[in-house]
Order: structure tokens, then sequence, then C-alpha cells
């Protein structure tokens, strides 16, 4: 329990005086109001963690599993329900609406109840995406360190993941790898950001885009549409850092490090990578195609927004060069390819192209099988030997999953939600994808799909409890559960 409250009351303090960024954003835009709000805030949660963290400073010992376990699932729940307090105060949303934003920006899925979005104060909107960007390294922080080391959902064991046990188990080892991810992460957003702004994008549009980015999350800077506001070049810088976020961060540590060996191996990246070429190709077709001429639709256009939409749709970030771009395309093909999503080890949602290649590769394998029977050669994807207990882990994440949208589509429907609507939200929220959702899908039908700000309390909180699921594969919340229940025995 001491290593419980240590921990989260660290990670509380470090939010806490993040908000300080905000409140100079808000004095330098003349929300001088906002500004000394945020530093309230800041400072009443800044002291009560800093004076929790002193108390049990001293006292700490390693952290177990399971304590390492609840405390990934209570940070995920327990930080958007206290950050909601000063969003609901800044915005004058609703406490619940302002909960659900606020799990949508941790969760880095990006869908908004915001009505206007240029009512948004720019303090606020700066809060939201930085919070976002700290979901996208919590995201990272929580699958190396908390789901790979005991192989919950059939995430791949690669050297430092395999040794994630004893690195949780040390205070110093904890502490030096997570600074090492928060250096890297901090490091691609501000190169991110210098890009745009070498691109001619506005420094504060370029800072949200740049959150944006690395988190694969999708709140942006303004009501206009993307393409306007970012270019061509634009688009393709953010494309780029888009992808850097849904491939692993061990496929950019090989590269970083030249690690040959494994850079041949590795083989999810490169699925990846040609899924987003091949995607972009068919998207800036689509969008040439619709066009009906090359004046009203340059090719160099054409091709950035290619680029751009696809690697928002293979990174689960779900935003769109300009609204209705999705539309245009297949709608199963923009579900299974968001289903399906980035790669293991990366602020992306969705399944992961691991565990699909994994699948394929047993199915090939007991094919196989038929022809010779006593064959006993073990399957493998890439560098990674997938016997029958690692396999069982993958089926049993994708079952739940499938089980899990099941039941929400379900639930939403019966709140009042046309059933394709629900099924919709439902992958959106669990992709983690928010904008993927959107009324433009039920032009077609004649079937007016509500906006989030339209929906109903109930229908609300099913998306915002689907999101946190998403973003904890599931698989993590049940086993939460399970030590719990095993606790209070």
């Amino acid at each position: 329990m001491i290593a419980f409250v240590y921990y989260f009351s660290a990670i509380g303090a470090i939010l806490a005086g993040s908000m300080l960024l905000p409140a100079l954003i808000a004095f330098s835009a003349q929300e001088n109001d906002l500004g000394y709000r945020i530093l309230l805030y800041s400072g009443s949660a800044g002291f009560l963690c800093v004076a929790t963290f002193l108390a049990v400073l001293g006292r700490l010992q390693g952290i177990r599993r399971n304590t390492a376990i609840l405390l990934a699932v209570f940070s995920w729940v327990a930080f958007p329900v206290i950050m909601a307090v000063p969003i609901s105060d800044m915005t004058n949303l609703t406490y619940i609406d302002a909960l659900f934003q606020t799990i949508s920006s941790f969760t880095t899925t990006g869908s908004s109840v915001f009505a206007n979005a240029e009512t948004i104060p720019s303090s606020t909107l700066f809060m939201l995406a930085q919070f976002e960007w700290f979901g996208g390294l919590a995201t990272l922080i929580t699958l190396i360190l908390v789901l790979a080391p005991w192989e919950i959902g059939g995430l791949p064991q690669v050297g430092s993941a395999s040794i994630a046990a004893s690195i949780v188990a040390s205070h110093v080892r904890l502490v030096s790898f997570c600074a090492s991810i928060f250096r890297v992460y901090l490091f691609l957003t501000l190169l991110c950001f210098v890009f745009l702004v070498l691109a001619k994008v506005n420094a504060f549009d370029a800072m949200i885009f740049s959150f944006t980015a690395l988190s694969t999350g999708a709140i942006t800077p303004a009501a206009e549409s993307i393409d306007l506001v970012l270019g061509n070049a634009g688009m393709l810088i953010l494309a780029v850092f888009l992808m850097i976020g849904a491939t692993s961060v061990f496929w950019h540590s090989y590269l970083y490090n030249l690690e040959l060996d494994e850079l041949k191996n590795h083989r999810e990246s490169y699925f990846i990578l040609a899924t987003w070429i091949g995607l972009a190709g068919f998207i800036a077709y689509t969008l040439f195609a619709a066009a009906g001429s090359v004046s009203t639709v340059p090719d160099l256009a054409t091709l950035s927004e290619g680029a751009f939409n696809s690697a928002s749709i293979i990174s689960t970030s779900g935003m769109q060069s300009r609204p209705g771009v999705f539309s245009l395309l297949p709608p199963t093909l923009v579900l299974i390819v968001l289903f399906i999503g980035g790669g293991c080890y990366s602020t992306s949602g969705g399944i992961k192209f691991f565990r699909i290649g994994g699948m394929y590769s047993l199915a090939q394998y007991e094919l196989n099988r038929l022809i010779y029977p006593h064959s006993s050669k073990p399957t493998r994807f890439g560098n990674t030997k997938l016997n029958i207990e690692f396999m069982k882990a993958i089926w049993s994440l994708f079952a739940i999953l499938i089980i899990t949208v099941a039941i929400a589509s379900c639930a939403l429907s019966l709140s009042g939600m046309n059933f394709h609507a629900s099924f919709t939200a439902i992958i959106a929220a669990i992709t983690n994808a928010g904008p993927l959702y959107g009324p433009e899908w039920g032009t077609g039908s004649g079937v007016i799909w509500p906006t989030y700000s339209e929906m109903l309390t109930s229908q609300k909180m099913i998306i915002a409890t689907v999101m946190i699921l998403g973003r904890l594969e599931v698989i993590a919340v049940i086993a939460s559960v399970t030590v719990l229940i095993k606790g209070l025995r």
C-alpha cells in the first residue's frame, strides 16, 4: 500500500506541476481569470500530492505485481476524475461532460463534447492537449512495465520488456527507466514542433499538433479543417510523426542503435509502414476521383491528404484532413484497419498488428499440420516464439474485445441510439479514435446520428468506460478486479 500511495502521489505532483504551462498560456492570451484559477488548482493539488509523497518517502519498498496492476488501473480512472473538476470550472461544462472530456483526452481518444470548438479558451485547449500527451506517455509505461512482464494480453517479449518485472521492483531502476522514456518522448515532440514551425504553422497550433501526433490523439487547435491549418507540408510532417507514434518504441531503439539482427526480425513495423503506403495511395485516388479534376484538388494536396488520413486511421488518431473524408471510404475497410490499430509498445489503440500476425502464423501452422501431422516445428512471428500459452493470451484478449464491443453496442442501442451509430461509436471508443464517429456517417441512411455533445448522460458514460477499457486493453481491468477480489477474501 505504501508503494501505491508513493507512486500515485508522485504522478499527481508531476501533473499538478505541469499545469503551470497552461497558466502561462492563459496569461499570454489575456485569459487572466483562467490563469489564476489554474494556478489555484495546481497549487492545491501539488500541495496535497507533495505532502503525501513526503509522508511515505523513506518507507518505500519494491512494488509487487498485484500492486502495479492496481496502481495502473486506478490511475487511469482517478486522474481524469480529478482533472474534470478544473475543466468543468473553466469551461462551464457539467461535471459529467467535463469527465467525459478528460477521459477522452487522457486515453488519447479525442472525442469532444464542445458544441463549438471556437469557444474553447486557449489555456483550456492547451491543458487538454497536454493531458492527452501525458496519456500517451502513460500508455507506453503501462504497456512496458505493467502489462508486458506478466504477458497480459499476449504482448511480445522483447529485451527491455522481459526484465520489466525487476525494473518495477527497484525504485531506482523504475525512475531511471521512466525518465529515459520521457526524454525520448519529449525530444520527438519538440522535433515535431520545430518541423511544423518551419512549415509555417502557427507556434501555438504547432505545439497542440505535436502533443497530438506523438500521443496519436485527436485534439486539434482550431475549428478550421486541418488541411487549411497545416497545409501540404504540415500534413506530411504530422503523418510521419503519427506513424512514429504508431510503431514500437523498441523498433525505434533498434533503428537508432543500428541493431541489424533485431531490425531484420522485427516484422510488425514493416507491415504497418506497408499498410500506411498502400492505404495512402487508395485514399489519394479516392479523393482525386471525388474531386473530378486536377484543378480542383492538386496532385500534391491529394497525396499529402492521403498520407495524413492513412496515418490517422492506422495510428487510431481518427483525425480527418477535412470533414467527410472518411465517409468517402468503404466503412468496413476503415473499421477493420482501425480495429487492428498500430504496433505493440506504441501509443496507438486497437488489437495491434503483432497479434493479428501471430494469429495468422498459428493458423498457417495448424493448416500445415493437416498435411504433415507429425510436424513439430514451433511457429514464430518475427523473433517471437508463439507457444500455446502465448496464443491463449492473444486469443483471450481478442475474444474479450469482441464481447466488450457487442455488449457496449447493445447497451448504447437500448439507450436510444441507432445500432449503426452505436457500433461505430463503440469501435471509435475502444480503439481510442473518437473523431472517427461523426454524424456524416448517417447521412446516407437518412438517420441523424447525435454528436457527442448531444448524447445522453448514460450514453456518454458507456462510451467513456469503453475508452478506458480500450486503453488498458480490457484484460488489465479484469486482472485488477481479480486482484481486488482475492484481497477481500
